[in-house]
């Protein structure tokens, strides 16, 4: 049976989901552990949730993790958005890769081939450089 617990936070930016619940997953030993906001929009009330009972030394470090987890910032939104492209969407990027590589190997002096993690993380890399 799911436990809850209630936390507060005096942060003024939402931080990233992804790395707080990494966090707080790791620091309580637990891969059920979740943290939520109590209320859409708000940043200051947040629940926890986890399988087993919430011990003091768990509360802490949920606590803390909900304090100093880096803030969601736009670019590294647009680097959760490409780590998570829809097969529709990584299908049009890699069948562009594919003819840039016919373009690249025809070339006077052929060029090696793109690989497809190489042009992931290109667009990873420069979704993290724009504002």
């Amino acid at each position: 049976m799911a436990t809850y617990a209630t936390f507060t936070t005096t942060r003024a930016t939402m931080p990233d989901l992804v790395a707080l619940t990494a966090a707080v997953r790791t620091a309580t030993g637990d891969a059920t552990a979740v943290l939520f906001r109590e209320a859409p929009g708000a940043t200051g009330e947040w629940r926890g949730k986890k399988a087993t009972a919430w011990s003091a030394a768990d509360l802490t470090a949920a606590q803390t993790a909900l304090d100093t987890t880096p803030a969601l910032t736009a670019q590294l939104g647009a680097q959760r958005t490409v780590d998570s492209f829809p097969i529709e969407t990584r299908a049009i990027v890699l069948a562009l890769i594919d003819q840039l590589n016919v373009i690249r190997a025809a070339l006077p002096v052929p060029l090696a081939a793109i690989t497809p993690t190489q042009a992931i993380a290109a667009i990873r890399t420069k979704a993290g450089t724009l504002s």
